[in-house]
């Protein structure tokens, strides 16, 4: 029996054009990643991952159901949800994005749970080519007025088009064989190894960014290929939006990332970081930080809003 078969199809596109923790101070200098190094807050993205559809819970799913010939009975069940978030990224339309416009997202940010702040609105624009000065606005404002661009505008992206830039993004190699080895490479040397570190870039860049569909698909297609990789279900984003989970463990991490995806329609709704150990603020199974994406769009100017 295979999991895979008692995953309803996509139901169609979820966001058409409509983030590890990017903002513990807030700032779009995580957003980019230099030349060498790669930072380790953010995630990006557009497409979308779904659950079980009508209701189904995993333990439906592993329990068992209908099979479909050629179905391979061994399959995680985290790669046949990856798999059902690349048909689905497939589906949506194609981003028409000029080097001369910026990417737009809102999000619903609670990364300081542990200090007791309030959910907050953020929305960021980011230069699709990488070359121009981005926005940052928490609930309508910039972080720190009269401060450093640091605070409030982004700087411009350093090395153009890496680790940030949609057109980084849309020259990505769209075979996921291909698109794993290349974020080895580019990643080779940080983070505490390559699985852990090729998890957190894939969450990069499908986080804060509008990715083409093929390249969307490949991206949740090369996680599923990343060991360690599983699914949980019964899981809510930041706003409260039920969804399914596909999650990673870093080794010696005292918190694991999830990545929440809409139980029907496969369309990524956010991120969130739970507690795997007891700690003086957070116990076991905590959520110690979440997001949960809004709006995305791509828009002619910093501060224009779809």
């Amino acid at each position: 029996m295979n999991e895979d078969e008692l995953l309803p199809p996509p139901t169609g596109p979820g966001l058409p054009a409509d983030r590890r923790r990017q903002l513990r101070g807030h700032l779009m200098s995580e957003f980019a990643r230099g030349p060498a190094a790669a930072p380790r807050r953010k995630r990006l993205g557009w497409v979308a991952l779904p659950a079980l559809a009508g209701g189904l819970a995993l333990s439906l799913v592993l329990a068992g159901g209908p099979t479909e010939r050629g179905a391979d009975p061994t399959r995680p069940v985290a790669a046949v949800v990856l798999d059902r978030a690349a048909r689905a990224a497939e589906q949506q339309p194609a981003p028409a994005a000029r080097g001369d416009q910026f990417v737009y997202v809102k999000s619903l940010d609670d990364w300081a749970k542990s200090q007791g702040e309030a959910p907050q609105t953020r929305e960021l624009w980011t230069s699709v080519d990488g070359s121009k000065r981005g926005l940052l606005l928490v609930d309508g404002h910039l972080p720190n007025p009269g401060g450093s661009d640091e605070h409030g505008e982004a700087d411009p992206v350093p090395n153009a088009g890496r680790f940030g830039s949609y057109a980084y993004i849309a020259a990505l190699p769209t075979d996921p064989d291909a698109l794993l080895a290349r974020i080895h490479a580019d990643t080779e040397g940080h983070g505490p190894g390559p699985d852990e570190e090729a998890f957190r870039t894939v969450g990069d860049l499908l986080r804060d960014q509008i990715a083409p569909p093929a390249v969307s698909a490949a991206l949740y297609r090369a996680a599923a290929k990343i060991p360690g990789v599983r699914a949980i279900d019964s899981v809510t984003d930041a706003a409260g939006r039920p969804g399914i989970a596909v999650a990673r463990r870093d080794s010696g991490a005292r918190a694991e990332v999830q990545w929440i995806f809409d139980s029907t329609d496969y369309t990524y709704l956010g991120e969130r970081s739970v507690a795997v150990t007891d700690g003086a603020t957070f116990r076991k199974g905590d959520i110690t930080s979440q997001m949960a994406v809004l709006a995305r769009a791509v828009v002619d100017q910093p501060g224009t809003r779809p």
